[in-house]
């Protein structure tokens, strides 16, 4: 999972920590709903949740609208991940099974990476620092997955 890349003093870190691997699990129960498209609303909402949290761990207010800005970045990230996913969820039996199991992890590992990457832009901001491009970091999220195969077996 990803971890902090800024040297978070370990209160902080604790409370991100939370804030982040409670989303994550939400966001993992959602995606392992095995009907197609059902996993958006849950994985979302717990995705918002998490980014006003962290907000609050370092006293910035979001409304839900500026979280969901935030989270739209990574949508296009998760487009993949919800096609293959969804699809999978689509077939009767082992499909479905397969399909959850996949789109649980994917959410899990989306939501750790978003809520990291959110952690630390507001750490930084928190200390007065010049936030780096959320958008721009956000591309870790897009090297998670390159070279991702399903197999066969």
């Amino acid at each position: 999972m990803a971890k902090s890349k800024v040297n978070m003093p370990s209160e902080l870190k604790k409370k991100c920590k939370v804030a982040i691997h409670s989303a994550a699990t939400a966001a993992g129960a959602g995606g392992a709903i095995p009907i197609p498209i059902s996993d958006t609303i849950p994985i979302t909402a717990a995705q918002i949740g998490m980014i006003i949290a962290i907000g609050k761990v370092f006293d910035i207010t979001l409304t839900q609208a500026a979280a969901k800005s935030i989270m739209g970045i990574t949508l296009a990230q998760g487009a993949g991940r919800a096609i293959v996913s969804n699809v999978l969820k689509a077939i009767p039996g082992a499909g479905t099974v397969l399909g959850a199991v996949i789109g649980a992890a994917t959410a899990v590992v989306l939501t750790e990476t978003l809520g990291w990457i959110v952690a630390d832009v507001f750490y930084r901001m928190y200390k007065g620092e010049e936030p780096h491009d959320i958008a721009e970091n956000a591309a870790n999220l897009k090297t998670l997955f390159e070279g991702a195969r399903i197999s066969k077996n």
